[in-house]
């Protein structure tokens, strides 16, 4: 079956002109993937396994290879249970991403680009990453089933994507009432990082939600950064819209 999956890629460089992004077929995986990542959202999980294969396997470039319908399910109770009271994550699909390529005698390639956001109230959620994926379904005895998946390329996303030189702007050390706030760039995101006695306690990634704004990728934190005379003076730290605390930049 590895070989086959292989196999499916090869054929996907080779026609990506035959791309589907309208038709029969492409409506019936858009709808799967509509309904089945609801149910994801929802933690539906009766739903969400009513589509998986017997034999799935699930590829994932930060958490590894998960192999067997019983053990996503697994997977699953975890993320449903204990991580979704202290985070509750939902996806979603990025527009016009999708792309849909037809399996002779087996089913169909699905690929396309989503968002991971953190639901902070019914009515507020705010995107903590995004990522690339294919799904392999399989038509069998007029049911489509979810076969394979491969989720690959995470990366922090934030509401608005800032250039190096703003990030660099905030990078330094801040002095905290009981410890030392590092912030560092890391690729297109910053890093919070506290520090005590020098030693690493707690780590963040901050994501941009405007140009002195950043909040994180856990929680209902916010981090505004203030300045004096053009350069950067101290940050502020907001826990569900109140200020709890402050940290004076290092010259």
């Amino acid at each position: 079956m590895r070989l086959k999956l292989i196999t499916i890629f090869i054929l996907m460089i080779c026609v990506k002109s035959f791309a589907q992004r309208s038709g029969e077929l492409y409506n019936t995986i858009s709808e799967l993937d509509s309904v089945f990542f609801k149910a994801l959202n929802d933690c539906d999980l009766k739903k969400y396994e009513s589509f998986i294969a017997f034999d799935y396997e699930f590829y994932h470039d930060k958490q590894g290879l998960t192999i067997s319908k019983g053990n996503e399910m697994k997977s699953m109770n975890l993320f449903c249970g204990e991580q979704r009271e202290r985070q509750k994550i939902k996806r979603v699909l990025i527009n016009q991403s999708l792309e849909v390529y037809p399996i002779t005698n087996y089913g169909a390639i699905e690929n396309g680009e989503h968002t991971f956001h953190l639901v902070i109230d019914d009515s507020i959620s705010k995107p903590i990453s995004k990522a690339k994926f294919t799904s392999i379904w399989r038509f069998d005895n007029n049911e489509w089933k979810l076969a394979r998946t491969i989720s690959y390329n995470h990366i922090p996303y934030g509401k608005i994507q800032l250039d190096d030189e703003t990030l660099r702007l905030y990078e330094g050390n801040y002095q905290a009432f009981d410890r030392m706030v590092s912030i560092k760039r890391e690729g297109k995101t910053l890093t919070m990082t506290d520090l005590v006695d020098k030693k690493e306690v707690w780590s963040a990634v901050m994501l941009a939600e405007n140009e002195n704004t950043f909040y994180l990728n856990q929680n209902n934190i916010q981090i505004k950064f203030k300045k004096n005379k053009g350069k950067i003076k101290k940050l502020v730290v907001y826990e569900n819209g109140k200020s709890i605390e402050e940290a004076i930049k290092e010259e």
